[in-house]
């Protein structure tokens, strides 16, 4: 039970994507000239550049690595089943365990040993800036941004591993506040900052999207590492990756979650 708890937490977690890695270099200023101005112009091209060319399911094995406070590593399993847009399922591995989460454009609801535990609603940016964007009027997305309280007015230009890439949501130099980083030549998401205050407390974590294969013709994120105050604190890596695989609609049903389960 506990472990599941745990599990909850992190998949939570996942989902709501600190500093950033002192092993990496600082990223570079790029001149403006030539690009995008504005971050509404920027959502409207990352949603023309794939609409109609998007993939419209995935389906694939996660393996989740938990840094914890003492330095251990904690591994665990999933198995997801996306359709886009904004249905996602994820199953903790094993599936005997009948845990997991459905995420329905924008409510997610946890299960622990087939029962539901709870339904909320609950923005989710790294689907929405990995999938739905592609999917979803430009306007849509664009209101959800501001939903997570990303500054759309703040947009400026810099390089990320070398390559040039727009910030929406931080002036240049600013790595605390809320923000989404996209590849300029892909309209990829490449980092997304998310400040969020809880209790007390302010948690700033730094989401890096990388290893981008193409699968079948679309490009796939491969490895989501997610950093808090500069430390990694959860790493996600994608195996057996498939696209636009047929996925039963029942998955996605919440009154069919244990019965329902998806093959292993």
């Amino acid at each position: 039970m506990k472990k599941i708890a745990m599990l909850l937490t992190l998949a939570a977690g996942a989902c709501t994507p600190a500093m950033q890695s002192p092993e990496e270099p600082s990223p570079q200023e790029s001149p403006r000239g030539g690009g995008i101005e504005g971050s509404r112009v920027l959502i409207r091209e990352m949603h023309d550049r794939y609409a109609g060319k998007w993939y419209r399911t995935l389906r694939f094995e996660q393996t989740n690595t938990f840094y914890t406070q003492s330095g251990k590593e904690e591994k665990s399993q999933w198995i997801e089943n996306l359709s886009v847009p904004g249905r996602l399922r994820i199953d903790f591995q094993p599936l005997a365990a009948k845990s997991g989460m459905l995420i329905l454009n924008n409510r997610v609801t946890t299960f622990d040993n087939g029962r539901r535990v709870e339904t909320r609603r609950s923005i989710q940016p790294i689907l929405t800036l990995t999938a739905d964007v592609y999917a979803i009027p430009a306007s849509v997305t664009i209101r959800r941004l501001d939903s997570l309280g990303i500054d759309l007015d703040k947009f400026h230009e810099t390089r990320w591993d070398r390559k040039r890439t727009y910030v929406v949501g931080a002036e240049s130099g600013d790595l605390e506040s809320s923000q989404i980083w996209v590849d300029a030549e892909r309209m990829l998401l490449v980092r997304f900052i998310q400040r969020d205050r809880r209790g007390e407390r302010t948690i700033v974590t730094d989401t890096r999207v990388s290893e981008y294969r193409e699968v079948d013709g679309f490009p796939v994120a491969h490895e989501f590492l997610s950093y808090r105050d500069g430390k990694p604190f959860f790493r996600e890596k994608y195996e057996n990756v498939r696209v636009n695989e047929p996925i039963p609609p029942r998955l996605f049903d919440p009154s069919r979650w244990a019965a329902a389960q998806p093959a292993a």
